[in-house]
C-alpha cells in the first residue's frame, strides 16, 4: 500500500494513511448522489416545496443542504419558518378564547401541538420569479453537486448562481456561456439572454459579445441552423421556437 497512497476515479477515492496501513477511507460519490437523487423525486421525503414561476411548478428539497449551501436559502427559509410560527401563535390565542372551560382546553392541547408540529415539518415557499426550469437546476446543483447546463440554460443559472450566491456554479457558467459566442451558438445564447437582460451579468455577457464582434464581424451575421427540441432539456418550460436573427442582434448590440 506504501507505493499506492490513494486511489480515485469518477465516482471513488480511496485514501490510505501511510503510518496506519490498515486504514483506509472510502468516498462513494456516486451512491450518495444516487440517494439524493432518489430522495428529491418522492415529495414525502423532503422538508421543503418551492412553487416556482406563475404556474407555481413544485420543486422539491432538504432545507438542511440548501440552507448549508447558501445563505439566501437559509433568510428564505428561516423567515417561512418564522411566518408559520407567528400564524401558529395567533391560532392559538384566537383558539385559547373561545375555550370556556380548563379541561376542554387541556384536552384540545395535545391534538393542537400534534398539527403545529406536523406544520413545522413541511414548508411551502413561493417564488414566481424564477423560472422552473432554471430553478430546478440550482436545487440539483446544490444537493448533487452536479448541473447539466446547455446553451439555453446557461444565461438564466448564471443569474441565479449570482443571486443566491454561488460563485463556483456563477464562475463555471460565465466561462460556458463566453465558449458559447461562436456563430453555431450565438444566436441561441443571445435570444436566451434576452429573457434577463436587466441583470448586470446578462449586461456584461453582450458587452463580451460585442467585444468579440469586433475582431471577428461575421459572428453575428452567421445564419443560424436549425433547431428541433430534442436539443432542449425535458424539463425546460420556454417556449419550443425561440428564433433570432441579425437585426435582433444589432439592436441588443
Amino acid at each position: 500500500m506504501a507505493n499506492n497512497p490513494a486511489f480515485q476515479d469518477e465516482f471513488y477515492t480511496c485514501c490510505y494513511d501511510e503510518q496506519e496501513s490498515q486504514l483506509m477511507v472510502l468516498k462513494d460519490k456516486q451512491a450518495l448522489c444516487e440517494d439524493l437523487k432518489y430522495i428529491l423525486s418522492v415529495p414525502d421525503l423532503c422538508d421543503v416545496t418551492f412553487l416556482v414561476g406563475p404556474e407555481q411548478y413544485p420543486i422539491h428539497g432538504l432545507r438542511a443542504i440548501l440552507a448549508s449551501r447558501s445563505r439566501l436559502f437559509y433568510l428564505m427559509i428561516l423567515a417561512k419558518e418564522k411566518e408559520i410560527k407567528i400564524k401558529a401563535s395567533q391560532k392559538k390565542i384566537g383558539f385559547l378564547k373561545k375555550l370556556k372551560e380548563i379541561r376542554k382546553l387541556l384536552a384540545s392541547k395535545p391534538s393542537y401541538q400534534t398539527s403545529e408540529s406536523s406544520i413545522s415539518r413541511q414548508l411551502t415557499i413561493v417564488l414566481e420569479e424564477f423560472e422552473p426550469s432554471v430553478f430546478e437546476r440550482l436545487v440539483r446543483y446544490i444537493h448533487f453537486g452536479m448541473v447539466s447546463v446547455d446553451v439555453f440554460s446557461v444565461v438564466g443559472l448564471l443569474n441565479t448562481a449570482e443571486k443566491f450566491e454561488l460563485e463556483c456554479l456563477k464562475n463555471a457558467c460565465w466561462e460556458f456561456a463566453v465558449s458559447c459566442i461562436r456563430p453555431d451558438l450565438v444566436h441561441d445564447l443571445i435570444a436566451s439572454a434576452n429573457e434577463y437582460s436587466n441583470c448586470k451579468l446578462t449586461n456584461d455577457l453582450f458587452k463580451e459579445i460585442q467585444e468579440i464582434s469586433l475582431n471577428h464581424p461575421e459572428l453575428l451575421y452567421h445564419t443560424p441552423r436549425s433547431r428541433s427540441s430534442s436539443f432542449r432539456d425535458g424539463n425546460d418550460c420556454r417556449p419550443k421556437s425561440i428564433t433570432t436573427n441579425g437585426l435582433l442582434m444589432r439592436s441588443v448590440l
